[in-house]
């Protein structure tokens, strides 16, 4: 599947199960989640585990952090040094990985792009309209929504982590 990356039992049953064929992109408030294929999973590490220019191993990156998928460039990390391989997000440009963990599993992950959708489709695509990537515009409705369905849908994901990841 993905050379030189360690892809733990989780990560093997997640995109041998439902993993996308192909890139996937997720509507979402201030650019789509980014779902890509198993067969591009060591090129997604760029820029993250390796320069995307020079090639280069980059040393603040840890050698068990898989990226899964990405909001606007920001990562989805599976951690698969820890039992269950947890996922978390993490800022881009901020000059380390401070991930914020969302799921302790990447098959809890998987509900969180289509909760986080929905919420927003519901919440503001249905409401007055504004400026999609204008945070003042966008309802706090929707994040009150996102909290509901992934408790409902996906208990195990912490939301409070990633609303918390949202206001940054």
């Amino acid at each position: 599947m993905a050379r030189n990356l360690p892809l733990p039992a989780e990560l093997l049953s997640l995109y041998g199960t439902c993993g996308p064929l192909g890139t996937v992109d997720v509507p979402a408030p201030l650019g789509s989640i980014t779902l890509p294929p198993a067969r591009d999973l060591v090129s997604y590490q760029s820029g993250y585990r390796r320069h995307s220019n020079q090639g280069h191993r980059l040393d603040e990156w840890p050698d068990e952090w898989v990226v899964i998928a990405d909001h606007s460039g920001d990562p989805f990390i599976s951690d698969t040094a820890v039992p269950g391989t947890r996922v978390g997000i993490a800022v881009h440009g901020t000059g380390s990985w401070r991930p914020f963990w969302v799921a302790p599993t990447p098959a809890d992950f998987v509900m969180l792009p289509a909760c986080f959708t929905e919420s927003y489709v519901v919440e503001y695509l249905n409401g007055p309209g504004g400026d999609e990537d204008d945070e003042e515009s966008r309802p706090p409705a929707c994040h009150d929504r996102l909290a509901a369905l992934l408790r409902d849908r996906a208990p195990a994901v912490d939301a409070v982590a990633f609303l918390e990841y949202l206001r940054q």
